[in-house]
């Protein structure tokens, strides 16, 4: 499904038609909506170690399940999903508190699943990608092989804060290579799309309304936008490379 889905993007993009339309323009890196560093919070797929200080038998290790639930003695059903570091202690604290006195937990990530871009389009090898620390769009566009000589990365678009109201940004990658323009370096966040056009993109919105509906069944509610462990990032790579 997953791989449908994506060669049908990659088919509709090469056949889009002029892209030009009077009165657009293309947002760029400088007028970005200025926003925080993402803070980190948990998905389905992701699992930590809990540790209760004094009481070694509520110690354990828990995966969060695909509906977004953890399942913990005493405190029983908890939805995890979507909560920060913080929060997930404190909720644990607070549900434990009804046990025992003076709790104190300790949470220890062990692996992480839901932190995930798509880099797509004109690269040697797309993929979806772990965002495991600070990921920059070059380094992302390195992870997948590099962009392919025939493209234009003047104008590499990010798509970020979802599909249904995303903020549409054209990030110009040759003047990193090129001049060093570091203004140009931004830092890739849980969600993001990378796309490398083969061609100008001088009218964002209308391209991305172009492969709007076609990606949004690949991503939208899934693990996947909200599987890099090697396997997802290859079956995305092959399947884009055919």
């Amino acid at each position: 499904m997953f791989r449908t889905l994506i060669r049908a993007v990659v088919f509709a993009v090469y056949l889009l038609p002029g892209l030009a339309t009077a009165g657009s323009n293309p947002v760029t890196v400088e007028d970005m909506t200025a926003t925080e560093t993402q803070a980190f919070v948990f998905g389905p797929g992701d699992r930590f170690a809990i540790t209760v200080w004094r009481h070694s038998e509520m110690d354990m290790e828990v995966t969060i399940a695909p509906d977004g639930y953890i399942t913990y003695p005493l405190v029983g059903r908890v939805l995890v999903s979507g909560m920060t570091y913080p929060q997930l202690v404190a909720a644990l604290e607070t549900g434990l508190s009804d046990y025992y006195t003076d709790v104190s937990v300790a949470v220890n990530v062990v692996e992480i699943q839901n932190q995930k871009v798509f880099v797509l389009g004109e690269v040697s090898q797309p993929a979806v990608l772990q965002v495991e620390n600070d990921l920059t769009v070059l380094e992302a566009l390195t992870r997948t092989g590099g962009i392919n000589p025939d493209s234009r990365t003047d104008n590499v678009l990010l798509i970020r804060g979802g599909l249904e109201e995303p903020e549409l940004v054209v990030i110009d990658v040759a003047s990193i290579y090129g001049v060093g323009d570091m203004s140009q370096m931004v830092s890739l966040q849980r969600g993001d799309i990378v796309y490398v056009p083969a061609k100008t993109i001088t009218n964002v919105e209308r391209f991305f309304r172009r492969v709007q509906a076609l990606v949004a069944p690949a991503v939208a509610g899934t693990v996947v936008y909200r599987n890099s462990t090697t396997g997802g990032a290859q079956g995305a790579s092959s399947a884009l490379s055919q």
